[in-house]
């Protein structure tokens, strides 16, 4: 199943017309969300991208008040710039392609497993069934600055869980890029798992993590084939590596 090029020729035409004016007709903004809605309804990558077109529609505070009939292009700066990204790294049409070895279960096995406490990131990689690596890292000032959640409370535990599963999947794609295997994601936070498999997320933080996934899983370096919850009680070896502070690690 493809998008064609024209489609996407489209889209990128009215974002550069766009980008080269100050206020943007609202026709003009809903026929861009509806072209970008129908690759949405292809490649699931771009729902995070789509989704912040219609907040400037809808919301009358993005009007320009001399005609109530264009935009503020500044509203739309963020959307934009994350979907001429998206653009910018692909070749010919947008395609999904389904492989049989994928029903069928066929090839490498390849499990990652993530948690996060409010300190502290953890995970592990696993293949066909040997634990190759793993990794534990703090949460830095940067992450809180970028994701606007402070660390140490429960608050941004949801925030924590997704951005685990970013480090995670980024730090391994060198086993992965260019292959075809079977990727398992593993977490004890649904709303992390949701964001990979289905790209939907509420907040500004989740939203951004949402969009930087997309983006990895677009250009092929990993496409998840199944997320599975793991009770907060079974997921020991991903729990320790992201409470090594608690344990006296460093």
């Amino acid at each position: 199943m493809e998008v064609k090029d024209d489609i996407v020729a489209e889209v990128r035409d009215t974002i550069e017309q766009m980008c080269k004016c100050g206020t943007v007709d609202v026709s003009l903004l809903q026929t861009l969300a509806g072209q970008a809605n129908c690759i949405a309804g292809l490649l699931h990558t771009w729902r995070p991208f789509v989704n912040m077109l219609y907040g400037p529609i809808y919301d009358m505070r993005s009007r320009c008040p001399f005609n109530g009939q264009k935009v503020w292009r500044c509203a739309l700066d963020v959307p934009l710039t994350w979907i001429r990204a998206f653009l910018q790294g692909l070749r010919g049409t947008l395609s999904r392609t389904y492989y049989l070895s994928d029903y069928l279960g066929e090839g490498e096995q390849h499990s990652v497993t993530i948690d996060a406490s409010p300190l502290r990131l953890g995970g592990w990689l696993m293949i066909d069934g040997v634990i190759k690596e793993c990794f534990t890292e703090p949460i830095s000032e940067l992450d809180q600055k970028i994701l606007g959640c402070k660390k140490g409370g429960s608050e941004g535990q949801q925030l924590w869980e997704a951005l685990a599963v970013l480090v995670a999947l980024r730090l391994w794609s060198k086993y992965w890029q260019g292959k075809r295997l079977q990727l398992r994601v593993r977490g004890d936070n649904v709303s992390a798992l949701i964001m990979l498999v289905k790209m939907k997320s509420t907040g500004d933080g989740m939203g951004l993590l949402a969009r930087e996934l997309a983006l990895d899983i677009a250009e092929s370096v990993y496409s998840p084939t199944v997320a599975e919850h793991l009770p907060g009680t079974t997921n020991d070896i991903a729990d320790w590596l992201s409470r090594l502070d608690q344990y006296g690690g460093s």
